[in-house]
C-alpha cells in the first residue's frame, strides 16, 4: 500500500471573504443583529469600474431594531468621473411641458442626443439634452406666436379696411373707427 501524501496546512489567521452586494450585506447585518459586523462589498454601476467598499455595521445603543453603517473606500483608488444628470421621460416631459409619450418619441425619432436604456428598456435622457430641446422648443414657440401676431394684426387691418368701404358706399356719416373728431 502507498502512503497518502499529506497537503500542508496554511496557517492564515482568516479565509479570504466573498465579496457581497451592499443590499445583501445590510439583509445579513439585519437579521444577525446585535454584534458588530465586517463585509467587503462591491458597487458596480453600469458602464463604471469596479469600487469595493468596506461596510461596518453595528447595533445602535439608541434603538435595538436600528443599525450603524460605518462605509469607507476598500482602496485609494480615485473615484471614477460622475455621470451627466440623466433624467426619465416622464422627468425630462415635466420639464419640456408636454406628455411622456411625446417625450418618448422625440426619443425613437433622434431628437435626444446621447439618450441610454437601463438593464429594464426604460430610456434615460441627458439633463443637457432636455435644455438644448427646451430652448429649441421656445424659439420655435416664440417664433410661431409672432407669426400669429402679424397675421392677426394684418387680419384686423383687412377688417378696418373692408368696415371704412362698406360704410362709405352706404353713405352714413356715423364715424366708428379711427379717431373721434375734436
Amino acid at each position: 500500500m502507498i502512503p497518502r501524501m499529506s497537503t500542508p496546512k496554511t496557517t492564515a489567521s482568516k479565509p479570504p471573504r466573498k465579496v457581497q452586494s451592499l443590499e445583501g450585506a445590510v439583509l445579513r447585518a439585519l437579521t444577525k443583529p446585535g454584534r458588530p459586523h465586517v463585509e467587503t462589498v462591491r458597487l458596480r454601476p453600469k458602464g463604471s469600474v469596479d469600487r469595493r467598499l468596506i461596510v461596518e455595521f453595528k447595533p445602535d445603543p439608541k434603538d435595538g431594531r436600528a443599525i450603524l453603517l460605518r462605509v469607507t473606500p476598500a482602496t485609494d483608488a480615485p473615484l471614477p468621473p460622475a455621470d451627466p444628470a440623466m433624467l426619465t421621460t416622464q422627468q425630462a416631459a415635466d420639464r419640456l411641458n408636454v406628455s411622456r409619450p411625446y417625450v418618448a418619441q422625440l426619443v425613437d425619432s433622434g431628437r435626444f442626443q446621447g439618450v441610454q436604456r437601463t438593464q429594464s428598456g426604460h430610456r434615460r435622457i441627458p439633463l443637457a439634452e432636455v435644455e438644448r430641446v427646451e430652448r429649441e422648443m421656445r424659439t420655435m414657440r416664440r417664433e410661431a406666436l409672432d407669426d400669429m401676431a402679424e397675421a392677426t394684426r394684418e387680419l384686423r387691418e383687412r377688417e378696418l379696411l373692408a368696415a371704412k368701404a362698406k360704410s362709405a358706399k352706404s353713405g352714413k356719416t356715423k364715424r366708428r373707427w379711427g379717431a373721434k373728431p375734436a
